[in-house]
């Protein structure tokens, strides 16, 4: 799908996003990686990786309790348990006809050990299907629950070798689909109107935590079906970087940067700061915040298929020294990006300090889609500056996803223009 087709609603006269499809290659996706790994099956508890598999949502006063699951084999179709009343489930999602099953777990699932009758019910009911699909002396992989060591010692029991299985769905939702790459264009389009209301809003008095309010109320009214707290930050609370918010009032002269973080559209995350100036800016925080642009595009313009996240790297400051620390640990978020996706923080994780740790270099891949962030503020400073951009990995570069204007440092509430 090429961008241009663009609208959140279905028409008749336009290809959109076409959910069927979107279902169809996940699942084919997530199939694809258990094969791969030679697993037989799935088991995760994991909020993105239950929408990926059944497109259920799980809503955020019950992502903690571990009562929704999804299941999954390399020969068959997904199934979700707890998904409320399973025939109006059903109803609702009718691709999950006769795969939707009541709930075998409590809120906060508590055990002592394997033989608890909770893990007793789960792990007969898991070890069920995978007869039923033929799997059952295959090794089934295991995400997202807290509890599990002791699935797994239950599970040995049945004969069934359990392993980690995060890094099997992490792999499937590593590249983006056509459909889940429009819906990422929706939510970082989204952001925008977030940021409008913010930059109108801003002006002498207003708190940082208004300013936040303002933000999930446009979110909200763009059809976001979730959001966590956005990041605001102005005048002293901008150096050292922090991330969080207050009710400081903002003051004339004051920088206020926003992240726009974790704001979700059908699922999908965007991640986006932008800094702003309440009144006319310094000439000292136009160039801070020139340093900044100059940094975040210096990493990006390495970014496009086949390189890897050390290209990247090399293009940021070699040594904490630049923001006047000793340590990587004290600036580790200052210049970082990560994949972005279902999850706010997807893979891949690109940082120095995953480089000083040894790691691997990471391949750059084409369907990827990477959130990059820098800062720029010197330890003492009075001011620090924070941005950064969306964007899908392509084979001779990058497609930009996320589009608020970022060339220069815009300043709001100027009254005497």
């Amino acid at each position: 799908m090429k961008p241009g087709a663009f609208g959140k609603y279905a028409v008749d006269y336009e290809m959109r996003v076409d959910y069927d499809r979107l279902r169809r290659e996940r699942v084919e996706r997530a199939r694809a990686q258990i094969n791969e790994r030679g697993l037989g099956a799935i088991l995760t508890w994991d909020e993105a990786n239950i929408r990926y598999l059944t497109s259920y949502y799980v809503t955020t006063p019950m992502r903690a309790s571990e009562m929704q699951a999804a299941f999954c084999t390399r020969n068959g179709e997904p199934h979700l348990f707890g998904g409320g009343t399973p025939s109006e489930t059903e109803r609702r999602m009718p691709w999950l006809n006769d795969r939707v099953h009541p709930s075998l777990g409590g809120p906060r699932l508590t055990a002592e050990d394997a033989d608890d009758l909770m893990i007793a019910r789960i792990v007969d009911a898991i070890a069920q299907l995978m007869a039923k699909y033929g799997v059952e002396k295959e090794p089934l992989g295991i995400d997202g629950s807290t509890l599990q060591m002791l699935f797994a010692e239950a599970f040995k029991k049945k004969g069934i070798e359990v392993v980690h299985g995060k890094p099997t769905m992490d792999e499937a939702r590593l590249i983006k689909t056509a459909d889940e790459i429009e819906l990422m264009r929706i939510t970082c389009a989204n952001s925008e109107k977030a940021f409008a209301a913010i930059a109108d809003a801003i002006r002498p008095g207003v708190r940082e935590c208004d300013l936040v309010g303002i933000g999930i109320k446009a979110l909200y009214e763009e059809g976001d079906d979730h959001t966590e707290d956005l990041v605001c930050c102005s005048g002293y609370n901008t150096n050292p970087y922090g991330w969080s918010f207050t009710d400081k009032p903002i003051r004339p002269g004051d920088l206020i940067y926003i992240d726009v973080d974790g704001a979700s559209y059908q699922g999908y995350k965007s991640c986006v700061y932008r800094t702003f100036c309440c009144g006319k800016a310094r000439s000292e925080q136009k160039d801070l915040y020139e340093e900044c642009r100059a940094m975040l595009y210096a990493g990006m313009s390495a970014v496009r298929e086949g390189a890897t996240d050390f290209d990247v790297i090399e293009k940021w400051p070699e040594s904490p020294s630049y923001w006047g620390y000793q340590s990587w640990a004290e600036v580790a978020p200052y210049a970082i990006a990560h994949g972005i996706g279902l999850t706010l923080h997807d893979r891949p994780l690109i940082s120095p300090v995953k480089k000083l740790a040894g790691y691997p270099p990471t391949t750059l891949q084409a369907g990827m889609v990477i959130a990059l962030e820098t800062y720029a503020g010197h330890k003492g400073g009075a001011d620090g500056v924070r941005l950064e951009e969306n964007i899908l990995v392509t084979e001779d570069g990058y497609e930009l996803l996320t589009r608020w204007p970022i060339e220069e440092l815009m300043e709001c509430w100027l009254p005497y223009r």
